[in-house]
C-alpha cells in the first residue's frame, strides 16, 4: 500500500478505532440570549444579518468530532455541506460543537439540554422553526434535547424544531461497539455481519500498527459512558424518551455490501451488508416519521481492507457524500417554503394594562397603558416594522397617538417608545410606512397630521379639494374630516360632511393622494359615522366603515357601508332588521375580501324605559348575531358565539374577541377574550380583557 492510500485509510480507520467512528451530535452550547445566539458552542457560517425571518439548519457533530466534521466534501470552502446550506436563500447555517462534554452521555448538561437551548435561542430569534440536521450520535442528542421543556416558551423544545434528518444515526445502537468488547472478552458466537466487521477491525488495527492508535486505547474509549451507551440495544439508548409523533423525522443512512468469498466463506452469492461500518442498516432506519421510506445509499464493493474502509458509504465520510448533501438541500428548501406558508404572523392586543404582541404562543410586552387612557385602535405598518395605537382617557377628555419600532424581520426587543398628544385624533392609519392621523378642529382648513418615526412634533399634511363646510354647528356636525384607512397606491381614504348633521347630514367619501389633493368616491347620506374604527380587508382593497342614522331620540340604528377602495364604488346594505333599533357591535372581512358584522338589537323607547342618574335612558340589549354581506342585505349566520370583534389575516388565520358587549354604544371598547389561529391552525386563547387588537399585515 502507498502511504498515499495508507494516510487516506487511517482516516477512516481513526474514526472507526475511536469508538468505532460512532460520532454523534450533542452541544454544548451555553444558554443564549434571542438576539445573539453566537457562542458556547454555536457558530453561524456565512453569516447573513439579519438572523430573523429565515430558517436555520443546525448541524450537530458526533464523538471525537468537532463542528469541523462537516467540512467536506473536498478542500473548497464553498462547496462544504453547510456553506451550502448557508448559500440558500431565507435560510441560515449553524454548527453546534459539544467537543468539551466528551465522553459524557447525551443527557449531560453541556450535550442534550445545551442542545435544547441552541434549539430556543434561533427559533426565537429567526421567528422559524429549526431544521436539525445530526450525524449519528446527534440523532440521539436531538431525540433527547427535543423531548425537554422550551426555556423560553411553554410547551417542548420540539414544538420549535421543523424537522430533523439523521445520518447514520445508532437508533438500536451499534454492532460494532458490541463487537469490539467481545474483542477482548471472547465472544459466545459470530453472525456473518460480526465476521465480516471483525476483519474490517482486523484491517484497520493492521493500518494503524505502529501508530499512536492502539487497541487498548480503542477499549478504554469503548469503556466510556457514550461507548458503553452506544451498545446494540444498551439500556440506555432504551431510556430515551420516545420522539414526538407530531415531528417529522427522516433517517438517512449508508450500505457497504460485501461479498462472502472475501471471507472465505462457503456461498459466495449473496453479499453482507456492514452498514457504514459503525451503525447496521437496520439500527440507522430504525425510526423514521412523517417521511416516508429512509434514504439508503448503497456502495458495493468485494473486497475487504482499505477499499472497504475507503468507501464513500463509511460512516465518516456519508454525511457528506453528494447525494445525501443533495437530498439534505432540497429538503431545507422545501421545509423553508412550507415555514413561510404556515407561519403565523404578530398579533398586537391591548388590555386595560398594556399593549402586547403574541406569535403562537409566545406573548411580548411592548408598552404599558398610561393610567387612567384605554387603547381604541391598534395598527400596523405595511412592512410590519411599526405598531401604533391610540389611546382616549376614560372620559373622553384627551387622546395619544404611541409608536413603537424593530428591525424589518425582528422581534420587538425593548423598543423605544415615542407619543404625541392628539386631542382631535379619531383614527390612525399607515401610508405605507408613515403613520398619519386625523384632527383638525377648524372646517375651514381640514387637514391630516404625519408623525416622525423617530419623533419630534407631528405635522400637518393639507388636504385640498374638499368643498366648503357649511355654516353649522361648528366640526361636530360639519367640516369634519374622519381618517377611515390606508388606500391603494400610497393614497388615504377618508370622509368629510360638508353640510348639517344629525338629522341627517350630507358628506362623501374621498381618496387623498399623496400630494394632498382629495378625489370624490361617492356621496353619503346619513346623520354620521359610527364611533367604530373602519375595518379593512386582508388585501386593505376594502373597508367597513360603520355609520348611523338619528331619526329621534327612540329612532336610531347603525350600519355598515362596505367602500371598494379600487373601484371607487360605496355599497349601503339594508339593515338586518327593521324591528326596533339595531346597532352594529363590529365589522371585519374574511381572506377574501367577504364582509361580516355583529349586531345586536335595542327595542327603543317604551314605558319600561330605564333611566340613569343623568338622566340617560339605560339601552335593553339583545343578543348579538353575526351577519354575511349578501348583495345589498345582510344574511345571518349560524355562528353561535357572541363575537365582538374579528380579523382575518391574509393567510386565513383569525383572531376573534369573544363575550358580552358593553352596555353603552361605544364601539372599540367591548372587552372579552382574544383567542386566535396557532400555526397549527388550532385556535388557543391568547389573553382576556381585550379590546383592541390587529394581524401585522402580510409581506
Amino acid at each position: 500500500m502507498t502511504l498515499t492510500a495508507r494516510c487516506r485509510a487511517l482516516v477512516p480507520c481513526a474514526a472507526l478505532m475511536l469508538l468505532l467512528t460512532l460520532l454523534g451530535a450533542a452541544p454544548t452550547a451555553a444558554a443564549a440570549e434571542p438576539r445573539n445566539c453566537v457562542g458556547g458552542g454555536l457558530q453561524q457560517i456565512a453569516e447573513k444579518e439579519p438572523v430573523a425571518n429565515t430558517m436555520p439548519v443546525l448541524f450537530v457533530h458526533g464523538i471525537n468530532a468537532g463542528a469541523d466534521t462537516w467540512d467536506g466534501p473536498g478542500d473548497d470552502e464553498e462547496k462544504w455541506f453547510p456553506r451550502q446550506v448557508a448559500n440558500l436563500r431565507n435560510i441560515t447555517a449553524w454548527t453546534f460543537d459539544y467537543k468539551p462534554a466528551q465522553p459524557s452521555w447525551v443527557t449531560d448538561p453541556r450535550i442534550g439540554p445545551a442542545l435544547r437551548t441552541a434549539i430556543d435561542c434561533l427559533a426565537d430569534a429567526s421567528g422559524h422553526k429549526v431544521m436539525v440536521v445530526a450525524h449519528s450520535m446527534g440523532g440521539l442528542a436531538t431525540q433527547y434535547a427535543v423531548s425537554l421543556p422550551s426555556r423560553t416558551s411553554d410547551g417542548k423544545a420540539w414544538q420549535k424544531v421543523a424537522e430533523v434528518i439523521t445520518i447514520g444515526t445508532p437508533f438500536r445502537g451499534s454492532l460494532l461497539a458490541s463487537l469490539a468488547d467481545n474483542l477482548v472478552s471472547g465472544p459466545p458466537g459470530w453472525s456473518l455481519e460480526e465476521l465480516a466487521l471483525k476483519r474490517v477491525v482486523a484491517a484497520c488495527l493492521g493500518i494503524a500498527k505502529g501508530k499512536s492508535l492502539t487497541a487498548c486505547e480503542t477499549v478504554e474509549v469503548l469503556r466510556s459512558p457514550q461507548g458503553l451507551a452506544l451498545k446494540y440495544n444498551s439500556p440506555e439508548i432504551r431510556k430515551l424518551p420516545a420522539w414526538p409523533k407530531e415531528l417529522p423525522v427522516r433517517a438517512m443512512a449508508g450500505d457497504i455490501r460485501m461479498g462472502f468469498n472475501i471471507l472465505g466463506l462457503e456461498s459466495p452469492k449473496a453479499p453482507v451488508s456492514l452498514g457504514d461500518i459503525a451503525v447496521p442498516r437496520s439500527s440507522a432506519t430504525a425510526y423514521v416519521n412523517k417521511s416516508g421510506a429512509p434514504h439508503v445509499l448503497t456502495c458495493s464493493d468485494a473486497q475487504i481492507g482499505v477499499r472497504v474502509l475507503g468507501s464513500p458509504c463509511n460512516h465518516v465520510d456519508i454525511k457528506t457524500h453528494p447525494k445525501i448533501m443533495s437530498v439534505v438541500l432540497d429538503r431545507a428548501k422545501r421545509v423553508q417554503r412550507k415555514q413561510w406558508a404556515d407561519r403565523t404572523p404578530d398579533l398586537a392586543y391591548a388590555t386595560a394594562d398594556s399593549v402586547n404582541v403574541w406569535t403562537n404562543g409566545s406573548t411580548k410586552n411592548i408598552a404599558p397603558v398610561p393610567s387612567g387612557y384605554r387603547v381604541r385602535q391598534l395598527t400596523w405598518s405595511t412592512d410590519g416594522t411599526s405598531l401604533a395605537w391610540l389611546a382616549e382617557r376614560h372620559d373622553g377628555t384627551g387622546r395619544k397617538v404611541f409608536l413603537v419600532r424593530r428591525g424589518r424581520g425582528q422581534p420587538f426587543v425593548t423598543p423605544r417608545l415615542r407619543s404625541w398628544e392628539c386631542a382631535d385624533c379619531s383614527t390612525l392609519a399607515f401610508r405605507d410606512n408613515q403613520l398619519v392621523s386625523d384632527g383638525a378642529t377648524d372646517p375651514n382648513r381640514p387637514m391630516l397630521w404625519s408623525y416622525p418615526p423617530l419623533g419630534g412634533a407631528r405635522r400637518p399634511l393639507p388636504v385640498t379639494g374638499l368643498p366648503s363646510p357649511d355654516e353649522c354647528f361648528g366640526p361636530t356636525y360639519c367640516g369634519r374630516l374622519q381618517l377611515l384607512g390606508a388606500a391603494p397606491r400610497g393614497g388615504l381614504t377618508v370622509s368629510y360632511f360638508d353640510s348639517v348633521g344629525n338629522f341627517p347630514g350630507i358628506g362623501s367619501f374621498f381618496q387623498v393622494s399623496r400630494e394632498g389633493r382629495a378625489r370624490s368616491v361617492q356621496s353619503f347620506y346619513g346623520s354620521g359615522l359610527g364611533p367604530e374604527v373602519a375595518a379593512a380587508s386582508p388585501r386593505r382593497d376594502r373597508l367597513a366603515v360603520p355609520w348611523y342614522q338619528h331619526l329621534s331620540a327612540c329612532e336610531e340604528y347603525s350600519n355598515v357601508a362596505i367602500v371598494d377602495q379600487r373601484l371607487g364604488r360605496v355599497e349601503r346594505l339594508d339593515p338586518p332588521s327593521r324591528d326596533g333599533n339595531l346597532w352594529m357591535v363590529s365589522a371585519w372581512f374574511d381572506r377574501d375580501g367577504q364582509a361580516y358584522a355583529a349586531f345586536r338589537s335595542e327595542p327603543g323607547c317604551g314605558s319600561d324605559n330605564e333611566y340613569a342618574p343623568d338622566g340617560q335612558r339605560i339601552p335593553r340589549w339583545g343578543e348579538t348575531r353575526v351577519y354575511r354581506a349578501s348583495n345589498v342585505r345582510w344574511v345571518q349566520t349560524r355562528e353561535k358565539r357572541p363575537i365582538l370583534a374579528r380579523d382575518v389575516h391574509a393567510s386565513g388565520k383569525t383572531a376573534t374577541v369573544v363575550g358580552t358587549p358593553a352596555v353603552e354604544v361605544s364601539g372599540g371598547y367591548h372587552t372579552g377574550t382574544l383567542v386566535a389561529q396557532n400555526a397549527a391552525n388550532a385556535e388557543v386563547e391568547v389573553a382576556r380583557g381585550v379590546h383592541a387588537f390587529a394581524w401585522q399585515p402580510a409581506s
